[in-house]
């Protein structure tokens, strides 16, 4: 079941004219109360705000990503946000509208992230996930990126990158990696590698993946913004990366498909 949140509405003393002190206080009808899902509250509201054709909202208690949609419009926000004002929300409209001009996506950003939507939860968390547990062979994966991790940041980056935590990952089945940023401050703080994309594909793409993530480290550690614009497509291209966020990958003795690295 999911949480609910309740919607009063009520007409206040100033637009009645009525002086607080001298309300009644018997046989007053009480105020209507609205109990809505947060999903179906926040679809109604970025709907009338101008946010069209979602195919689904889906809540969630996550504070790294705030607000995402997913290539089939199915969009992923904090359930705070249902108590959000309206400028915050209009904020997540010009950020998701399709269109949506790069330089007014980038002035919406801090809007969205100035309203604390962990502050402004109904109820107890929601269920997460269950903990990504390690497999055998995880360490031997994990001893073989951090030895191309120190390769390549030797190669391409003089040695320059700070050392992040690596991860792999049992739930990326899209992503083949991340350089995951701390809400907030926008800091670096894990890379992750897809375990499926290790063993599916091999080692020579999933060093391709890291290279990519430590582009975006590059990225942040110059004070430029994460992203996969100019610079970053420069960069890559300079390391031999595929300067783009999707790349054409191919298993061992199998077809190639088209997956994503953030």
């Amino acid at each position: 079941m999911c949480a609910r949140l309740g919607v009063r509405w009520r007409t206040s003393d100033q637009e009645t004219g009525r002086d607080p002190a001298h309300a009644p206080t018997r046989g007053a009808r009480p105020p209507i109360r609205i109990t809505l899902p947060e999903e179906v509250l926040l679809a109604r509201r970025l709907e009338a705000l101008g946010l069209r054709d979602l195919r689904s909202v889906r809540v969630t208690d996550n504070r790294s990503v705030m607000v995402s949609l997913s290539p089939r419009r199915v969009l992923s926000i904090h359930r705070g946000y249902a108590q959000a004002p309206d400028r915050v929300l209009k904020a997540v409209v010009r950020f998701l509208k399709p269109g949506t001009r790069r330089e007014t996506r980038r002035a919406a950003e801090p809007e969205i992230l100035s309203f604390k939507a962990e502050e402004h939860v109904a109820g107890p968390p929601r269920r997460r996930w269950s903990v990504d547990r390690a497999r055998p062979g995880d360490l031997e994966k994990l001893v073989r990126l951090r030895h191309l991790f120190a390769d390549c940041n030797a190669r391409h980056f003089g040695g320059t990158l700070p050392e992040l935590p690596i991860r792999i990952s049992g739930r990326m089945s899209i992503r083949l990696g991340q350089l995951s940023l701390r809400h907030g401050t926008g800091r670096p703080y894990e890379l992750t590698i897809s375990r499926r994309h290790i063993d599916r594909h091999g080692w020579e793409e999933a060093a391709h993946t890291l290279l990519h993530e430590m582009v975006h480290l590059w990225q942040h550690e110059n004070g430029i913004e994460v992203d996969h614009g100019r610079l970053f497509r420069r960069k890559a291209s300079e390391v031999g990366v595929v300067p783009s966020a999707r790349r054409r990958v191919r298993a061992p003795q199998g077809r190639a498909s088209v997956a994503r690295t953030d």
